[in-house]
């Protein structure tokens, strides 16, 4: 077995971290959809949920954006999640989309939905 292959024992291992983050994920992103898509009139209804101070419309607008943006990268991980599982079950998982080496098991034990190795990601970075 080559220094950068998986055992089948660690893919396994991969597979349940991944499956492990899929509903909490589904649920932050129901959440957020929720509170994004819910008119402020509802929240007079639910004072647990009222703003607690009355924000002006730049301010209002700029929490908007963050949540949206909060919204978009939880959507995005889960996305990257199933990849990554449909990675595993074609058998490319752990390997650099990009130059094709092995990403490290130190980078996928921080981020197993991780596509490319950590030069490639680090490239890829330096040019946005």
């Amino acid at each position: 077995m080559s220094k950068g292959s998986l055992t089948l024992q660690e893919l396994s291992l991969y597979r349940l971290q991944l499956q492990s983050l899929i509903d909490p994920l589904k649920e932050k992103v129901s959440e957020l959809e929720a509170e994004a898509l819910r008119p402020v009139a509802a929240l007079a209804n639910h004072p647990d949920r009222a703003p607690t101070h009355d924000a002006d419309p730049e301010t209002r607008d700029t929490e908007d954006r963050v949540a949206l943006a909060i919204l978009n990268t939880e959507e995005h991980v889960l996305a990257e999640v199933g990849d990554a599982i449909a990675r595993l079950d074609a058998g490319t998982f752990g390997k650099c989309e990009k130059c094709g080496h092995a990403i490290t098991r130190a980078r996928l034990d921080v981020v197993p939905y991780a596509r490319h190795c950590i030069r490639c990601a680090r490239s890829a970075e330096a040019t946005v």
